[in-house]
C-alpha cells in the first residue's frame, strides 16, 4: 500500500508519516508512506494508492484529486494534531475499499 500525505510545506506531516509506518508495521501491512508539499505533486500521478491531506490545506482537496487521480481525503484535525498513526492508517485503508 502506498500512502501519500500532503501538507502545506511537507514538513509538519513527517511525524505522522512515521506513526503511520509504525502502525502498518505492527499490523504486518507493507506500506510506503511519504509526505510531500502541496506544491510538489507534479509527476506523482500513478505513484500512490491513496492520499491523505493535512487539515490546513483542505481547500486543495479537489485540485489534488484532479492531479493524482486517486482517492483523497483530509485527515481529521485531531488525528493530525495528535499524530495518531493508527487512525490515519485506518482512514487510508478505508479509502481503498
Amino acid at each position: 500500500m502506498k500512502i501519500l500525505l500532503v501538507c502545506n510545506a511537507g514538513m509538519s506531516s513527517s511525524i505522522l508519516v512515521k506513526k503511520i509506518k509504525k502502525a502498518a508495521d505492527e499490523r504486518g501491512i507493507n506500506a510506503i508512506v511519504e509526505a510531500k508539499s502541496n506544491n510538489g505533486l507534479t509527476g506523482e500521478k500513478g505513484n500512490w494508492d491513496v492520499c491523505l491531506v493535512g487539515p490546513q490545506i483542505v481547500y486543495a482537496i479537489e485540485t489534488i484529486k484532479a492531479t493524482l487521480g486517486i482517492p483523497v481525503q483530509a485527515v481529521e484535525p485531531r488525528t493530525y494534531a495528535m499524530a495518531d498513526g493508527n487512525k490515519a492508517l485506518e482512514q487510508a485503508l478505508s479509502m481503498l475499499n
